[in-house]
């Protein structure tokens, strides 16, 4: 198994990783107030948004071609 093909591994692992944590989150939100939701959300947004791209970055610097 080559690097690329590990760090397809390693994104699909982080995807169902994200969604468990996405899953429990959002049950432990179900019933906040609004304005809870409202601030955690988009702040969960961000972190996902910035841990595939650390991941893509990390990904493309060690797999060449």
């Amino acid at each position: 198994m080559d690097l690329e093909e590990q760090y397809a591994i390693g994104l699909g692992v982080l995807s169902i990783v994200l969604l468990i944590v996405g899953t429990v989150l959002g049950r432990a939100l179900a019933h906040a107030p609004a304005r809870v939701t409202r601030t955690v959300f988009p702040i969960a947004a961000v972190l996902t948004l910035a841990v595939f791209g650390t991941f893509v970055v990390i990904a493309r610097s060690h797999v060449k071609g």
